[in-house]
């Protein structure tokens, strides 16, 4: 290793914390990662990748294989939940590549950890699997004793470094060092499946990404692989939740779960969908009811990095669902993290670097994990679908815009999205029920600032 190489343990072999591990070994760390699971491809729902994550696997040589692997949809599509009329339109497709430098690709979870798990192997990232880390200990005596911050897993193994690197979600190991609280719900429950492409409709294409929006309510559907299968994600708001919140799952309190206390059931994914367009009704009837995600949240730790200890991704700032930002944002840390290690002078510039990580990632992070606050308080404008202006704020790479694009003339980024609030009010006025989850749902598809 270099003079400037540093050891790192990163807990946590999800997509953030094996694209940092990756990144991280490209710079010249010899690194480490833990993750609890028996094996790095772990299965879950389908990644929508925005520009500003494709961004940087383009930068990883990953973009290609990721292309290999997944799909890219022709367009986003917003609909009324309850009359099905559309709304608004986002052309995903060449217009879209040409504004940002990358396109816009939706890939399976399961696929995009193996590419990076491979890719970390091919880096000589060592990989841990089975490694559920318990606590991390950045104490004067374990540095003196060990060498470095020190993390311990639940079969008693040790492991010293450096850097720690938290990766591993919102109930993280490292969280408590840095002040952060315990995560909680706020009501909001998903259901989700995938579904072969001939369960369409014969007049639905199926190289779309389309949401349905309502009050408390929205379905969304894309293409894992284009003219193959369809992810659908169904999220509502549990009306049980402000009654028994507190002493139920996903609620503050854990523990046993009487089922008279059970929020977010299929009783009530079927209620809250009951008065959707008929397209809807069928679609939820083909979800999975025998898992209900409970989504949890949380006010951001008031230190992302203390000494040589970080956290990225869900562990420090969950996003909401409706955004399809986690894994982005997550790969985003990663970058950042890739980016101010690649200048630490030896592990006595460690504290120095993590801080300016924090400094250059929490204002980028809080207003994306916040956006939907912002954005339920304003308009939808009804744009071309090539008028990407509204989305440049979150799709650009690192701030940057490629000129070339259709509406390459317009301002590079708005400073504050407030600045939208002027725009078209009529196309909330008539929606009259969906007045408030339409906005929130344009977060799902990024039509707003």
């Amino acid at each position: 290793m270099g003079v400037s190489a540093v050891e790192i343990v990163v807990i946590g072999g999800g997509v953030g914390g094996l694209t940092a591990a990756l990144a991280l070994a490209l710079g010249g760390h010899r690194i480490q990662v833990l993750e609890r699971a028996p094996r790095f491809a772990q299965a879950g729902p389908g990644l929508r990748l925005a520009p500003n994550a494709t961004a940087v696997l383009a930068r990883l040589g990953l973009l290609d294989q990721v292309l290999d692997l997944g799909s890219r949809p022709r367009r986003a599509l917003l609909r009324d939940l309850g009359s099905g009329a559309e709304l608004a339109e986002l052309d995903l497709g060449a217009p879209l590549t040409a504004r940002y430098g990358t396109p816009y690709v939706v890939v399976g979870r399961a696929d995009l950890l193996s590419l990076l798990a491979d890719a970390c192997a091919d880096a000589d990232v060592e990989l841990r699997p089975g490694r559920e880390a318990t606590s991390v200990d950045q104490s004067s005596f374990a540095s003196s004793i060990m060498g470095g911050a020190v993390v311990t897993c639940v079969d008693g193994r040790m492991y010293a470094a450096d850097v720690v690197l938290a990766a591993d979600g919102a109930e993280s190991a490292a969280r408590a060092l840095l002040g952060g609280g315990e995560p909680a719900g706020d009501g909001w429950a998903a259901y989700r499946g995938t579904v072969p492409v001939d369960a369409l409709a014969a007049d639905e294409a199926d190289d779309e990404v389309v949401a349905w929006t309502g009050p408390d309510a929205h379905f969304t559907r894309y293409p894992i692989r284009v003219g193959e299968a369809y992810e659908q994600v169904a999220v509502f708001r549990s009306h049980l939740y402000p009654l028994v919140g507190a002493a139920s799952p996903g609620g503050a309190g854990q523990g046993p779960r009487p089922a008279a206390l059970d929020w977010g059931g299929p009783e009530e994914l079927d209620e809250a969908f009951s008065w959707a367009a008929e397209p809807v009704r069928a679609a939820v009837r083909l979800l999975r009811r025998d898992h209900c995600w409970r989504m949890l949240d949380q006010v951001p730790p008031p230190l992302w990095a203390d000494g040589r200890v970080a956290l990225l991704g869900d562990a420090v700032h969950p996003m909401p669902a409706y955004l399809a930002q986690g894994a982005c944002q997550a790969i985003e840390d990663a970058d950042a993290l890739a980016s101010v290690l690649a200048d630490c002078q030896g592990p006595n510039g460690v504290a120095a670097a993590l801080a300016g990580y924090q400094a250059r990632r929490v204002p980028r992070a809080t207003r994306v994990s916040r956006a939907r606050q912002v954005w339920e308080s304003g308009p939808l404008p009804r744009r071309p679908a090539d008028d990407y202006a509204a989305s440049d704020w979150l799709y650009a790479p690192s701030g940057q815009l490629c000129r070339s694009g259709p509406v390459g003339s317009r301002p590079a980024l708005y400073s504050r999205p407030a600045g939208f609030r002027r725009l078209t009010w009529e196309r909330i006025a008539c929606t009259g029920r969906a007045k408030h989850a339409l906005v929130r749902m344009t977060l799902d598809l990024d039509f707003s600032p």
